[in-house]
């Protein structure tokens, strides 16, 4: 395995983790991260007819799902072992997840929402479900890439993720062109190293932090042209990026690159100004799931053609900050732990129990 790859918890200190030795940082920027998540499919209908919330949505879009899965692969270092395998429950618990998401969305929207075109696809992630996928392929596809150094790997990663683009087959089914472009992130979490992070609590980096922040937002402003939305999201070809971005189609591979850095640097910049202690919303940051997966059932009423919700505060005076105000209500109530009790149980469904019955009825 690769060196610095073994996970090993920060000394214990009470004000920083608690009596189980759980890091409040880690919970702090997952809650930040997906309140995030939310907020973007909140504003996202707004984008059109306010230049700022479409700025506010790219900055966002930029770094909260490559922080969200660098931290999980921060965190897959405890599900290799010492001599490189995996804990195959891991991954299969969030095929698992994905499968029981995809099929309860999929009947949301036919039955609820009453869309004719919706059946259910195992290859075909309904919108924000594709992260599930990713992180199961992510996990199966680790034992091997963690005997290689670490900057090989993700430099490689990068590599990959810019040429991917100009194969038009790789798209959304199966999420591949997710899987490829994101994989970098997975891996820089896996890599990275708890001193490695802890060297970001520093009052100088701290300091340059926020302006580096807002340089970053400042290039997205400028090249605005030059970063779609189709770029951010990572789940097209550069033949589906092209009616959008005024390039040449030999160049766009500059636009994701764009992307690349713009998300290392603004997810470092984060990481940087996250606190480190307990605060108020601490508690919130180890359901985020739940959040994840269930906020997706109130986005599809939100952007509803027929429903449309997000016209009614369109249509406000302070319709705009009651958006933001309901990002927050619904961020932290699906935290709530009752609503994280059926994904817990979804991911304790052992794995070996039914490999011993495929044995059985192979005998």
């Amino acid at each position: 395995m690769a060196k610095g790859a073994v996970f090993k918890p920060e000394k214990p200190q009470s004000r920083f983790m608690d009596e189980k030795g759980r890091l409040y940082f880690y919970d702090n920027a997952k809650f930040i991260l997906i309140f995030l998540v939310v907020l973007a499919h909140a504003v996202s209908p707004f984008q059109t007819e306010y230049g700022a919330i479409g700025i506010l949505w790219k900055t966002i879009n930029t770094f909260h799902m490559p922080l969200m899965i660098f931290i999980s692969g921060f965190f897959s270092k405890r599900y290799i072992g010492a001599n490189g395998s995996l804990k195959v429950q891991r991954a299969f618990s969030y095929f698992m997840l994905y499968l029981f998401s995809q099929l309860f969305v999929s009947l949301f929207e036919k039955l609820v929402l009453h869309n004719r075109s919706v059946g259910f696809s195992i290859v075909s992630a309904r919108s924000s479900l594709w992260f599930l996928m990713c992180l199961g392929v992510w996990y199966l596809v680790l034992p091997f890439f963690s005997k290689f150094k670490g900057a090989a790997v993700i430099i490689s990663g990068i590599i990959i993720g810019l040429i991917i683009g100009y194969d038009a087959n790789v798209g959304h089914d199966l999420s591949l062109s997710r899987v490829f472009v994101h994989f970098p992130f997975f891996m820089a979490g896996y890599f990275c190293t708890p001193e490695l992070i802890g060297k970001l609590n520093n009052t100088y980096i701290r300091f340059i932090s926020i302006p580096l922040f807002t340089i970053c937002v400042c290039v997205i402003v400028l090249l605005d042209e030059y970063y779609p939305g189709r770029i951010i999201t990572c789940s097209n070809s550069y033949e589906n990026v092209m009616p959008v971005v005024d390039m040449q189609y030999g160049l766009v591979w500059l636009s994701r690159l764009l992307f690349y850095a713009l998300a290392f640097v603004t997810g470092a910049s984060f990481f940087a100004i996250v606190p480190r202690v307990k605060v108020f919303f601490t508690r919130f940051g180890s359901r985020t799931l739940a959040v994840y997966i269930l906020h997706r059932f109130l986005y599809l009423c939100w952007i509803d053609k027929t429903l449309a919700w997000w016209k009614i505060f369109d249509e406000m005076e302070y319709g705009l900050p009651m958006v933001f105000g309901i990002a927050v209500a619904v961020t932290v109530i699906l935290s709530l732990k009752p609503f994280s009790l059926p994904f817990t149980a979804i991911q304790k469904i052992p794995v070996r129990c039914l490999l011993k019955r495929e044995e059985e009825r192979a005998k």
